[in-house]
Formats: structure tokens, C-alpha cells, sequence
């Protein structure tokens, strides 16, 4: 019974661990595009629907040779978009639904991001 007496707390321990990993906030990793559309540059896909809380990882492509704006209303973000893209990286903190459009191009069509 040594050996049992051993292992126990070896085992309650690593049972903690994987338990207190699952009230967890999962990573999300989603893409987000500028194309051109009939009239004048979309992003793809228009809705984006991540969970409250979500650590977001928004891979932003430019297939374009020219620089493009990147907001999102309600949480701060407001960046530039060089040709090929960036990520943006923040944590789903505020319910509801929010615009995502080009603060550089008027014309741009503007997506959705969908916070449960």
C-alpha cells in the first residue's frame, strides 16, 4: 500500500489542474478579409460571432496593395491594414453586437461582430 499512498496525492493534484483549466476562457481564432466587391471593398465574412469573454484572435488579410482601415465600435480598436494583413489580438469583454468597418474608406462595407 506504500505505492497507493504515493500516487494519491500525485493523482488528486493532477485532477485539480484539469479542472481548473475547463472554467477556462477559450482562444478564438477567426478571419476577417478585405475584398473588393461591386461596390468598393467588403470584409468576408459579414458576421463574426465569438462567446463573452473569448480571448479573439481576428487574422485581418488585405489581399489589396493598399492600405485599409480596421475598427470595431465599443472596444477601442482602430488600426491601419498594410497589404497582406495582420492579427488583432483582444478579449471578448462586452455583450452585443458591434460594426466592424473601415475608418480610412467611407465607402467600405461594414461586418459584424456578434459577442453572446
Amino acid at each position: 500500500m506504500p505505492t497507493f499512498r504515493r500516487l494519491l496525492p500525485a493523482s488528486l493534484l493532477g485532477l485539480a489542474l484539469l479542472a481548473s483549466g475547463c472554467g477556462g476562457h477559450p482562444d478564438v481564432e477567426r478571419q476577417i478579409s478585405v475584398r473588393s466587391g461591386p461596390s468598393g471593398a467588403v470584409f468576408e465574412p459579414t458576421t463574426i460571432t465569438v462567446n463573452k469573454d473569448d480571448n479573439v484572435t481576428l487574422a485581418v488579410g488585405n489581399p489589396t496593395t493598399t492600405v485599409h482601415g480596421f475598427s470595431i465600435e465599443g472596444y477601442g480598436i482602430q488600426d491601419e491594414v498594410p497589404p497582406g494583413g495582420f492579427e488583432k489580438r483582444f478579449q471578448a469583454r462586452h455583450p452585443g453586437t458591434f460594426k466592424i468597418y473601415c475608418q480610412l474608406h467611407e465607402t467600405h462595407q461594414i461586418a459584424t461582430l456578434v459577442v453572446r
